[in-house]
């Protein structure tokens, strides 16, 4: 997104943790100047001189639409052309950053770049994975780890119903066959059979969803099959390596490392789930459940909070910006904010001040 108002000040803050094996301290803005900056672990980057028309950051790359219309990427500290026509669309993730151009479809993985398909109808992109579509072979295909994997060829009609990839897994269910299938490690598993779609959603080495016919739940995590409740849930969200449900009974529940455990009794007034966080509301209070541990945040529920990886970032009663990640909990800046935005492991914060500073591993860095 480019921003358009350059009257303001841009926070970076990096969380760091070495227990990330991507870079994930990436940030990009445009200054006073109007060039386009990307910070990467400390270095400032000033990569175009003119602003770009849209950017994503990724877990390891950033790619933008230059002033020009090329698609360009940042990756490793060097700034490369992937293509000097408009592409239709792009996405980055956590691994990859997937383009497409007309009907070809693209990946570019480990610093290469690579042609999926010339004929894709449809697709969707995860952290490690992309899913795709060939309507001329009729056939469904998956990337995954610099592999392409030919999972279902000559499909009569349009079978493939309620298709769903997240950072490591794609699940969707065959009308033909009527088997909910699910691709996870190289393997394509047939995982229930139903006259009707089911319901699922697929995390990080798990997809959970409901038996049509005996009205159970169940989920599928890192090859195996676990059985987790008699009947259906009202609810369910899923993140990495684990889930979150309101039983039947109203029960609150999360499912992780391979078992269930109960947060609360009594329904929270609304939960999510996202990545390695499960954050909730009860009782006014917001409370975060992370690494087997419940932590209570504050006695009142912020109008705007984002979550991201193992941290969620928001402001507070007195305007100040403050978070928690990885078990920790602080008070990120005491400036009024006017704006912020969690990616990763930073927060770009936007307050009225025209310079741009960055605060990473404890110091704030003066970029003018």
């Amino acid at each position: 997104m480019i921003l358009k108002k350059l009257s303001i000040i841009i926070f970076v803050l990096i969380l760091s943790n070495n227990s990330f094996a991507q870079n994930l301290n990436l940030a990009a803005y445009h200054n006073y100047l109007k060039h386009f900056i990307i910070f990467d672990s400390g270095e400032i980057h000033d990569v175009e001189n003119t602003p770009v028309q849209s950017f994503q950051v990724g877990g390891n790359c950033i790619a933008y639409i230059s002033s020009a219309g090329q698609l360009k990427v940042y990756y490793k500290g060097e700034t490369q052309i992937l293509s000097q026509q408009m592409v239709s669309d792009y996405f980055t993730t956590r691994n990859l950053l997937v383009y497409r151009l007309f009907d070809q479809l693209y990946v570019f993985d480990n610093g290469k770049q690579k042609l999926l398909s010339s004929n894709v109808q449809s697709f969707a992109v995860g952290d490690s994975i992309v899913a795709f579509f060939n309507p001329n072979r009729k056939s469904s295909h998956v990337y995954y780890k610099e592999k392409i994997y030919n999972l279902e060829n000559s499909l009569v009609g349009d079978p493939i119903k309620d298709f769903k990839v997240s950072d490591n897994i794609f699940a969707y269910f065959n009308n033909n066959s009527k088997y909910f299938k699910v691709f996870y490690n190289g393997q394509l598993e047939e995982i229930n059979q139903s006259n009707d779609l089911i319901n699922f959603k697929p995390g990080r080495n798990l997809v959970a969803y409901e038996d049509n016919s005996t009205n159970t739940f169940h989920v599928f995590y890192k090859g195996e099959i676990i059985d987790l409740e008699d009947f259906k849930p009202k609810s369910f969200k899923v993140g990495d390596d684990l889930l979150a449900y309101i039983d039947a009974l109203e029960e609150f529940k999360v499912f992780a490392d391979g078992e269930v455990k109960v947060l609360s009794e009594f329904e929270p007034d609304a939960y999510y789930v996202t990545d390695s966080l499960v954050v909730y509301i009860e009782q006014g209070y917001l409370k975060v459940y992370y690494n087997g541990q419940i932590y209570e945040l504050e006695n009142f529920v912020p109008e705007d909070f984002q979550i991201q990886e193992r941290t969620i970032a928001y402001i507070d009663l007195n305007g100040w910006l403050k978070a928690f990640s990885a078990g920790k909990h602080f008070t990120v800046t005491k400036d009024l904010v006017k704006s912020f935005k969690l990616t990763y492991n930073t927060i770009l914060i936007n307050t009225t001040v025209n310079t741009v500073k960055i605060y990473y591993e404890g110091a704030l860095k003066d970029t003018n």
